[in-house]
């Protein structure tokens, strides 16, 4: 599961990224421009947000393989343009966490879109919302029925 992580984690920031096309106002952000918010702090494009989900979560940038928690190497549609545009949260219903976050091109039923809670819903399909998830802490949301 880790190296599941870790490749999912790699794949956001890897060099054969491509923007999305028919964005208003340009194609979206290159690679070395993809910002995944963390708590307070925008990581680096060689960096994944590392969250300890729970009543009060904790999160913090860093490289992929010092993340002993949850790696989260994207947190909108624009970092997972290379494979499809959408960033899932894998959720674990009798846990009440998350088990991994990954660029994909299809969220299924086990699975959350996420997206930027300032944002509105710009970053969830047609017919969503973009409510807050508070076990990521600030600034974290997933895309569920209005």
């Amino acid at each position: 599961m880790l190296v599941g992580l870790l490749s999912a984690a790699s794949a956001c920031f890897l060099g054969d990224y491509e923007p999305p096309s028919g964005q208003a106002g340009g194609g979206g952000p290159t690679p070395s421009a993809r910002e995944v918010h963390c708590g307070d702090d925008v990581c680096g494009p060689s960096e994944i947000c590392c969250i300890d989900q729970g009543d009060t979560p904790t999160s913090a940038c860093t490289s992929p393989d010092a993340c002993l928690a949850l790696t989260v190497p994207c947190d909108d549609p624009d970092d997972c343009a290379h494979v499809g545009g959408i960033c899932c949260g894998l959720w674990d219903e009798a846990a009440f966490v998350y088990t991994a976050v990954e660029c994909t091109s299809s969220c299924d039923a086990v699975g959350h879109p996420l997206c930027r809670y300032a944002r509105d819903d710009l970053d969830c399909p047609t017919g969503l919302d973009c409510k807050e998830e508070r076990l990521f802490g600030p600034g974290f949301g997933y895309c569920d029925a209005p």
